[in-house]
């Protein structure tokens, strides 16, 4: 190559690296405009503010009018800054750095915005954020209440055991096993309200695009008003809590007559079950237990199993009636009373006689009584009814 050649080459380099280099300065100084020749030096000491509280306290120390137009999100974000007289612009470009704001300065004004670079970077992580909230969880609780607020998003809320309260945005279903579920102002649902021993509740400004399905909310309401009516005044607490045990108890001894009385041949067969097999049917009633809640849950996200909720309450209630009637018969059939011709109704009135006196005993009859229908209840569900009965040899 020759000479001038050579030359022009290194002159094009040169010029071009120039270029890159005042670019590179110009795009890293945040700072447009020039300040005045006199510039002040400021001193912060700022250990809790923020990227606002920093400007202002620059622009105030050197007698600028300050403008800024960055979004609040931008200028709240927390700046811990310390700087001894230093000069304005060096602590100016400091804080515009952290707060990833640009400034113009013209006339005495100091005019802040924000950076659109990393404002469109922001942007990008917001809307991924915004994505995954839309998308949002299944909030599912047991043995609470659950509640939505105003800015929350989820797919589904499902309380089994208490209520629902949605003041937010529900995608599909809100759903309450044995409470209720509200719909307060501005919030929306859109897909169905289902309540379970309770009642629906859509408050004025409050949005539901699906079914409103109530099953049993008058009658728990009444009764859970009484009920605290009456728990509220100490002098009646006792004999409410003793008349409550003494109704529910003959009521499942009536209950157990009639079961007895209708299907012996049943109930004779299940105890025979549980004399045979003691083991299996009190696993089987702790699984009944146990497992009933979260079968309420699985069943109450789909749409197809909230109708089987009710069913499977009323199953449950019937194995556990069932299992105190084939509880009282084989404690009847244990006691030495009408040792003749002693028959299922015989033996299951004698046991019931002894249940109804076990449960008025506060709390511990009535965890006797749940423990008795509930091992009985496994062999009642492991036999079939009574349709099976193995017995080992």
């Amino acid at each position: 190559m020759s000479a001038p050649k050579l030359i022009a080459s290194l002159v094009t380099a040169l010029t071009l690296l120039t270029g890159l280099a005042a670019t590179a300065i110009a795009d890293t100084r945040r700072l447009e405009g020039r300040l005045p020749e006199n510039t002040p030096v400021v001193s912060i000491d700022q250990t809790r503010g923020t990227v606002l509280d920093a400007l202002s306290a620059i622009a105030k120390q050197a007698g600028w009018s300050l403008v800024v137009t960055a979004p609040e999100s931008v200028t709240i974000r927390p700046l811990a800054i310390q700087a001894s007289k230093r000069p304005a612009s060096d602590v100016l470009e400091l804080v515009l750095e952290a707060g990833s704001l640009r400034a113009t300065f013209a006339n005495g004004v100091l005019r802040v915005r924000s950076d659109t670079t990393a404002v469109a970077g922001d942007s990008v992580r917001e809307r991924r954020r915004e994505r995954r909230g839309r998308r949002g969880a299944e909030r599912v609780v047991f043995g609470q209440s659950l509640t939505v607020g105003p800015d929350e998003v989820v797919d589904k809320a499902v309380a089994v055991g208490g209520s629902v309260t949605v003041a937010g945005h529900v995608r599909r279903d809100a759903v309450a096993v044995g409470g209720s579920v509200t719909l307060q102002p501005g919030a929306r649902v859109e897909g169905d309200a289902v309540a379970v021993g309770g009642v629906v509740s859509v408050e004025e400004g409050a949005s539901l695009e699906g079914d409103n399905v109530s099953l049993g909310g008058t009658i728990p309401t009444m009764a859970g008003a009484l009920t605290r009516w009456a728990v509220d005044r100490p002098h009646l607490r006792s004999m409410f809590g003793f008349a409550s045990r003494l109704t529910r108890t003959v009521l499942l001894f009536v209950v157990a007559l009639l079961i007895a009385l209708a299907f012996p041949g049943h109930v004779t067969r299940v105890r025979a079950f549980l004399v045979g097999r003691p083991g299996l049917s009190t696993l089987g009633g702790m699984v009944l237990l146990v497992g009933f809640l979260p079968l309420c849950a699985l069943l109450a996200v789909t749409i197809i199993g909230i109708p089987l909720i009710p069913v499977a309450v009323m199953l449950l209630v019937a194995l556990l009636l069932f299992g105190f009637t084939v509880s009282a018969g084989w404690l009847g059939e244990k006691m030495p009373l009408l040792q003749e011709n002693k028959t299922p109704f015989k033996a299951v009135a004698l046991g019931g006689v002894v249940l109804v006196i076990v449960g008025l005993v506060p709390w511990i009859g009535t965890l006797a009584i749940v423990l008795a229908a509930s091992v009985s209840a496994g062999a009642t569900l492991l036999s079939r009814f009574g349709r099976r009965v193995e017995v080992p040899a």
